[in-house]
């Protein structure tokens, strides 16, 4: 009976944490920039991080946080007068963020790139992890100047990654859901990028 009480608690929790979709004041992405660069549609974005006092305790505690990054990009079609979004790119990666009170040091290690970088103050690490720059979406000869597209941008705390004893109270606690929502922004590629690809 407990075993099952259990699994129907878990259960619940997971139906609570699918259904948080909504937006945390806590990662705020506050600018996205597309534009075309040596026959590619680019896009910067800039992300602010206000985190709680629990998430910098428990990083000064050494528990070590995992951001996932999604990017989508999204050809609008109409079929038989149904509007639809057909997937054009997906990109879905991890940043780890750990602190060493060994050497005052915070890390961010790009799971995506494997690419690790040091930095003394958590606000240059934060700042770091909130920027991309000059991000390949797809090579312009892919696009089509009739089409309409959607870049869309969410990035968030990645729960499931916590130390197992931190799991279940992050669940539990608003203070551990730290999610930007989808940020997006919509594309109309000018002919003038496109014109020498479609000709």
């Amino acid at each position: 009976l407990h075993s099952q009480s259990g699994w129907l608690l878990l259960a619940g929790l997971l139906t609570f944490q699918c259904s948080q979709t909504f937006a945390s004041d806590q990662i705020r992405i506050i600018q996205m920039t597309d534009y075309q660069e040596e026959q590619q549609l680019m896009f910067d974005s800039q992300v602010q991080f206000h985190l709680p006092e629990a998430i910098i305790e428990a990083i000064y505690n050494e528990v070590t946080l995992t951001f996932k990054t999604e990017i989508l990009f999204e050809e609008h079609q109409r079929f038989a007068g149904i509007k639809y979004r057909r997937e054009r790119m997906h990109v879905v990666y991890n940043t780890q963020l750990h602190y060493s009170d060994f050497s005052s040091r915070y890390t961010l290690v790009n799971e995506r790139n494997n690419k690790v970088q040091s930095f003394s103050s958590l606000d240059e690490a934060l700042k770091t992890l909130g920027t991309l720059s000059a991000f390949p979406v797809l090579n312009l000869s892919e696009l089509h100047p009739a089409q309409k597209y959607t870049l869309k941008l969410n990035i968030n705390l990645n729960r499931w990654r916590l130390p197992s004893p931190l799991i279940l109270n992050s669940l539990l606690d608003s203070d551990w859901n730290l999610n930007s929502g989808w940020f997006e922004t919509q594309i109309y590629t000018p002919k003038s990028w496109l014109w020498k690809y479609h000709v």
